[in-house]
């Protein structure tokens, strides 16, 4: 059962990241400090999910504590690439669409699956490439009449290209690292080391660092919980028994939660052409998780 437990995780951690464009846009803080509260806030929810694990991790095999000297350098390259992650996510979603920062961005299969094999020599299953293959089309049709606004839609829609390169690394590592030690000890110290490297960012660039109203604190308070210790939390727990391949795979089904969630609380419907893409999506999904057996 520790596969279908993975899976229900991996599921519910897709519907707690699809929340992450709509709070982003409901910030009233620069794209560099809602990062850095997005996983600053998170990391005391992760301390008590720690002081909870200690029993089934000691079952499992697992470590709570950190070894520097084994985990050092692989924590803080998947910290690295987590912050780089969403910071350029956050300000894809300052200069483009919601539906084509969230579209983008959500191409890391791509590139799980070409450094795990450049890195690892995993090869993948011809089913499992064919069903990628095809959700990525749904993606593509997904995004069909989505196009950003001129020069600034273009740097936008570049910089969640550049997210998803640096996702599908950050999976990869923290894959790596869920063989080793419990979710939330990985999370707590991506969370902080990201923290450090943003609050950096947000001072560079200027950024006012308090909210002014109740509304924009809930909306910080928001990505915290849902995005980063729901979302990101729940997807280090899952690929302890799923591949970073098949988990990158299903976090394809983003784009087209986002796009619903966008019809129904923001007012933006969805074409003929988007609701036979998020279909194609989640055809490709479930055919990547067969093969993937």
């Amino acid at each position: 059962m520790p596969t279908a437990l993975a899976a229900a995780q991996l599921a519910f951690a897709i519907g707690a990241l699809s929340f992450t464009p709509i709070l982003f846009r409901l910030s009233e803080l620069g794209p560099s400090a809602t990062t850095l509260y997005r996983t600053l806030l998170a990391v005391p929810i992760f301390m008590g999910w720690l002081a909870v694990e200690r029993r089934r991790a000691a079952a499992a095999g697992l470590r709570l504590a950190v070894s520097w000297r084994r985990e050092g350098l692989e924590l803080f390259l998947a910290s690295l690439l987590f912050a780089a992650n969403i910071l350029a996510y956050a300000w894809a979603l300052h200069f483009t669409s919601v539906a084509n920062a969230s579209i983008i961005s959500n191409l890391a299969p791509i590139f799980v699956l070409l450094l795990s094999f450049l890195l690892f020599g995993e090869r993948p299953s011809r089913g499992f490439i064919a069903a990628m293959l095809a959700a990525v089309a749904g993606v593509a049709l997904l995004s069909y009449g989505k196009d950003g606004a001129g020069e600034a839609g273009l740097l936008g829609d570049a910089l969640a290209a550049g997210s998803a390169i640096l996702f599908g690394g950050y999976l990869i590592m923290l894959a790596r690292l869920r063989q080793r030690l419990v979710a939330p000890a990985i999370m707590i110290w991506i969370g902080t080391l990201s923290s450090i490297g943003l609050l950096a960012c947000a001072l560079a660039a200027g950024e006012p660092l308090l909210a002014t109203t109740l509304r924009g604190w809930a909306a910080l308070l928001g990505l915290a919980v849902v995005s980063y210790a729901l979302g990101q939390g729940l997807l280090a727990a899952a690929l302890a028994h799923l591949s970073a391949a098949f988990s990158s795979v299903g976090l394809l089904s983003l784009p087209a939660i986002s796009a619903l969630l966008g019809w129904v609380l923001l007012g933006e419907p969805l074409s003929l052409a988007q609701a036979v893409g998020g279909a194609i999506v989640l055809g490709g999904i479930f055919f990547a998780r067969r093969a993937g057996r």
